[in-house]
Protein backbone atom coordinates (compact mmCIF):
# COMPACT_ATOMS: atom_id res chain seq x y z
CA UNK A 1 0.00 0.00 0.00
CA UNK A 2 2.83 2.15 0.13
CA UNK A 3 6.15 2.85 -1.33
CA UNK A 4 8.12 1.82 2.17
CA UNK A 5 6.26 -1.23 2.57
CA UNK A 6 3.09 -2.23 3.79
CA UNK A 7 2.14 -0.36 7.07
CA UNK A 8 -0.89 -0.54 8.67
CA UNK A 9 -3.05 2.70 8.55
CA UNK A 10 -2.95 2.63 12.37
CA UNK A 11 0.52 2.38 12.39
CA UNK A 12 1.00 5.03 9.88
CA UNK A 13 -1.07 7.30 12.37
CA UNK A 14 0.65 6.52 15.51
CA UNK A 15 4.02 7.37 13.37
CA UNK A 16 3.10 10.42 11.82
CA UNK A 17 1.79 11.89 15.52
CA UNK A 18 5.10 11.03 17.24
CA UNK A 19 7.26 12.20 14.42
CA UNK A 20 5.02 14.41 12.11
CA UNK A 21 8.91 15.55 10.50
CA UNK A 22 9.17 12.13 9.00
CA UNK A 23 5.46 12.09 7.95
CA UNK A 24 5.29 12.01 3.89
CA UNK A 25 2.42 12.10 2.07
CA UNK A 26 1.33 9.32 0.15
CA UNK A 27 -0.94 9.63 -2.66
CA UNK A 28 -3.68 6.57 -2.98
CA UNK A 29 -5.44 5.41 -6.12
CA UNK A 30 -7.45 2.79 -7.10
CA UNK A 31 -4.46 1.34 -8.70
CA UNK A 32 -2.49 0.99 -5.25
CA UNK A 33 -5.59 -0.83 -2.96
CA UNK A 34 -5.79 -3.16 -5.90
CA UNK A 35 -6.48 -7.04 -5.18
CA UNK A 36 -3.67 -9.72 -6.00
CA UNK A 37 -5.98 -12.80 -6.19
CA UNK A 38 -7.57 -13.91 -9.45
CA UNK A 39 -10.84 -12.80 -8.65
CA UNK A 40 -9.41 -9.26 -8.10
CA UNK A 41 -8.40 -9.54 -11.38
CA UNK A 42 -11.59 -11.18 -12.66
CA UNK A 43 -13.63 -8.23 -10.86
CA UNK A 44 -10.98 -5.86 -12.39
CA UNK A 45 -11.31 -7.29 -15.96
CA UNK A 46 -15.52 -7.27 -15.85
CA UNK A 47 -15.68 -3.54 -13.93
CA UNK A 48 -14.09 -2.70 -17.13
CA UNK A 49 -16.04 -4.11 -19.79
CA UNK A 50 -19.53 -3.62 -18.17
CA UNK A 51 -17.95 0.83 -17.37
CA UNK A 52 -17.06 0.99 -20.97
CA UNK A 53 -18.86 2.97 -23.48
CA UNK A 54 -17.79 0.17 -25.95
CA UNK A 55 -20.05 -2.21 -24.18
CA UNK A 56 -23.07 0.39 -24.36
CA UNK A 57 -22.32 1.17 -28.26
CA UNK A 58 -22.20 -2.23 -28.77
CA UNK A 59 -25.75 -3.56 -27.39
CA UNK A 60 -26.83 -0.31 -29.07
CA UNK A 61 -25.77 -1.49 -32.70
CA UNK A 62 -26.56 -5.10 -31.66
CA UNK A 63 -30.37 -4.10 -31.15
CA UNK A 64 -30.87 -1.91 -33.69
CA UNK A 65 -29.11 -4.92 -36.03
CA UNK A 66 -31.55 -7.39 -33.98
CA UNK A 67 -34.60 -5.86 -35.12
CA UNK A 68 -33.93 -5.24 -38.49
CA UNK A 69 -32.48 -8.47 -39.33
CA UNK A 70 -34.90 -10.85 -37.53
CA UNK A 71 -37.60 -9.19 -39.58
CA UNK A 72 -35.39 -9.45 -43.10
CA UNK A 73 -33.75 -12.95 -42.13
CA UNK A 74 -36.86 -14.47 -40.71
CA UNK A 75 -35.16 -15.62 -37.26
CA UNK A 76 -37.60 -13.37 -35.29
CA UNK A 77 -40.69 -12.18 -36.65
CA UNK A 78 -41.94 -10.33 -33.44
CA UNK A 79 -38.55 -9.11 -31.70
CA UNK A 80 -39.40 -7.60 -28.36
CA UNK A 81 -39.95 -10.45 -26.67
CA UNK A 82 -37.06 -12.95 -27.32
CA UNK A 83 -34.80 -9.57 -27.48
CA UNK A 84 -35.87 -8.38 -23.75
CA UNK A 85 -35.76 -11.91 -22.79
CA UNK A 86 -32.43 -12.13 -24.13
CA UNK A 87 -31.86 -8.66 -22.78
CA UNK A 88 -32.64 -9.06 -18.71
CA UNK A 89 -30.59 -12.61 -18.77
CA UNK A 90 -27.22 -11.04 -17.98
CA UNK A 91 -28.85 -8.05 -15.74
CA UNK A 92 -28.13 -9.88 -12.20
CA UNK A 93 -24.49 -10.33 -13.13
CA UNK A 94 -24.26 -6.84 -13.78
CA UNK A 95 -25.85 -5.48 -10.87
CA UNK A 96 -23.66 -8.08 -8.73
CA UNK A 97 -20.47 -6.77 -10.88
CA UNK A 98 -21.96 -3.09 -10.08
CA UNK A 99 -21.65 -4.07 -6.02
CA UNK A 100 -18.36 -5.40 -6.60
CA UNK A 101 -17.22 -1.91 -8.40
CA UNK A 102 -18.91 -0.06 -5.80
CA UNK A 103 -17.04 -2.12 -2.81
CA UNK A 104 -13.52 -1.48 -4.81
CA UNK A 105 -14.17 1.93 -4.88
CA UNK A 106 -14.92 1.80 -1.49
CA UNK A 107 -11.81 0.15 -0.08
CA UNK A 108 -10.01 2.31 -2.39
CA UNK A 109 -11.74 5.51 -1.06
CA UNK A 110 -10.59 4.47 2.70
CA UNK A 111 -7.15 4.21 1.59
CA UNK A 112 -7.19 7.50 0.99
CA UNK A 113 -8.78 8.54 4.06
CA UNK A 114 -6.70 6.84 5.99
CA UNK A 115 -3.45 8.21 4.29
CA UNK A 116 -5.32 12.09 4.55
CA UNK A 117 -6.19 11.55 8.25
CA UNK A 118 -2.37 10.80 8.84
CA UNK A 119 -1.08 13.93 6.90
CA UNK A 120 -3.62 15.81 8.79
CA UNK A 121 -2.02 14.28 12.56
CA UNK A 122 1.14 14.92 11.12
CA UNK A 123 0.09 18.33 10.23
CA UNK A 124 -1.90 18.98 13.46
CA UNK A 125 1.58 17.75 15.53
CA UNK A 126 3.60 20.36 13.48
CA UNK A 127 1.28 22.94 14.61
CA UNK A 128 1.87 22.05 18.15
CA UNK A 129 5.25 22.69 18.04
CA UNK A 130 5.10 25.24 16.21
CA UNK A 131 2.43 26.96 18.56
CA UNK A 132 5.09 25.76 21.47
CA UNK A 133 7.82 27.26 19.75
CA UNK A 134 5.75 31.03 19.45
CA UNK A 135 5.12 30.46 23.30
CA UNK A 136 8.53 29.93 24.33
CA UNK A 137 9.71 32.75 22.13
CA UNK A 138 6.65 34.93 23.83
CA UNK A 139 8.16 33.97 27.44
CA UNK A 140 11.61 35.23 26.07
CA UNK A 141 10.47 38.27 24.97
CA UNK A 142 8.81 38.95 27.86
CA UNK A 143 11.72 38.83 29.61
CA UNK A 144 13.94 40.63 27.88
CA UNK A 145 11.27 43.68 27.94
CA UNK A 146 11.43 42.92 31.80
CA UNK A 147 14.82 43.24 32.35
CA UNK A 148 15.29 45.80 30.00
CA UNK A 149 12.64 47.98 31.91
CA UNK A 150 14.22 47.01 34.89
CA UNK A 151 17.85 48.41 33.65
CA UNK A 152 15.55 51.60 32.11
CA UNK A 153 14.31 52.25 36.02
CA UNK A 154 17.51 51.45 37.83
CA UNK A 155 19.79 53.36 35.04
CA UNK A 156 17.51 56.68 35.44
CA UNK A 157 16.63 56.28 39.19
Amino acid sequence: MSEQGVQSPAAEITRAKHAPREHVPRLVTSRNVRGEGVLDWVADLVNRLIGSMWLIVGITIGIVVWLFAGNIVGFDKTPWPLLLTLLNLPQLSIMISLQVSANRAQKASDARAMADHATLVALHELAKQQVAILDGQNRVLDILRRAVAAGETDGHG
